[in-house]
């Protein structure tokens, strides 16, 4: 309901344009306003949030430069507010810019996906083909079904994908690095960072890299029991994996064996709102085994918290 109210305040602080088109949109407010009692408050949440966003900036603007007298013995320099108004107005106008980054990140993923899970939820999907897809947490996907094509485009997130074969019509899956082509086969993506992490279980399938300012595209070849790592600048030799651990969170389970503390703590960040920190280095290299549910990080948290020197 947050994001709604989020885009809907967006929405609504457009310039006005066609006086047709605003008050249709006005229309399709009021219409979202009174479909839920609590929309209203979830609304006026986001406009206190933006005031408060706002205000830093304009009172840092209409601060007066406090008067500079001479230091006294053992006394701080005198405060001058103009000395910190720069910075005040450059933190908050990093914080606001930073945050409309990462909601137009968002609203463009939104506005491209066909099917997306949130943080924690995990979503099974059948696609017209026969072929299914498992949405991991926080995921997305646009699919493309029409005139003989099978395309899925990973947006965000991770996805598993159980292809029905058709030799006549490969099954493609895009990312921002390049493509998966399978004609009927098991296999999981995961996005991390600007690359796909490629695990198969059954049968076969290509890897392609998206070609970059004129390069020449790389290809590679996974069989069963195989992982890669797929970016645009090269696809990493394939190596053996774990196949209980690739497929764990399929079962609402997290799967460590001999793990590093920074690689657990990373993947327990993906299941839950807010972040875990690391705030000493030292701790990075701890040494991490066991099975926890993704459905309640928490618990795995307050167990490592609890059991780790």
């Amino acid at each position: 309901m947050l994001e709604a109210a989020a885009a809907w305040h967006a929405r609504l602080r457009e310039p006005e344009g066609d006086p047709t088109a605003a008050a249709a949109r006005r229309a399709q407010f009021d219409q979202w306003i009174v479909a839920d009692p609590r929309h209203a408050r979830v609304f006026e949440e986001t406009r206190s949030l933006w005031k408060t966003l706002q205000a830093p900036v304009t009172q840092v603007m209409d601060q007066e430069p406090a008067p500079i007298t001479g230091k006294r013995s053992g006394a701080a320099p005198p405060f001058r507010r103009v000395a910190r108004a720069p910075a005040m107005l450059a933190a908050c106008l990093a914080m606001v810019m930073m945050t409309g980054v990462v909601y137009r990140h968002d609203v463009l993923i939104r506005l491209n996906a066909d099917h997306m899970t949130s943080v924690g939820e995990r979503t099974p999907l059948a696609l017209a083909d026969g072929s299914r897809v498992t949405l991991n947490t926080d995921s997305a996907i646009s699919v493309d079904l029409e005139e003989g094509r099978r395309s899925v485009r990973l947006l965000r997130g991770e996805a598993w994908f159980d292809v029905r074969p058709d030799s006549s019509r490969p099954f493609l899956v895009e990312t921002g690095a390049g493509h998966i082509r399978v004609t009927g086969t098991s296999f999981g993506v995961r996005l991390k960072g600007d690359a796909a992490i490629v695990s198969l279980t059954e049968g076969q399938l290509e890897l392609v890299t998206e070609p970059v300012q004129g390069g020449v595209s790389s290809f590679a070849a996974l069989s069963a029991g195989q992982q890669a790592r797929l970016s645009q600048a090269a696809i990493s030799p394939a190596t053996a994996f774990d196949k209980t651990q690739a497929t764990a969170w399929l079962r609402g389970q997290l799967v460590f064996f001999d793990t590093p503390l920074s690689d657990v703590v990373a993947d327990l960040n993906r299941y839950r709102y807010g972040r875990i920190v690391i705030a000493n280095n030292g701790l990075d290299d701890l040494r991490i085994s066991g099975v926890f549910t993704t459905d309640d990080p928490d618990a795995a948290l307050t167990m490592l918290a609890d059991t780790l020197p």
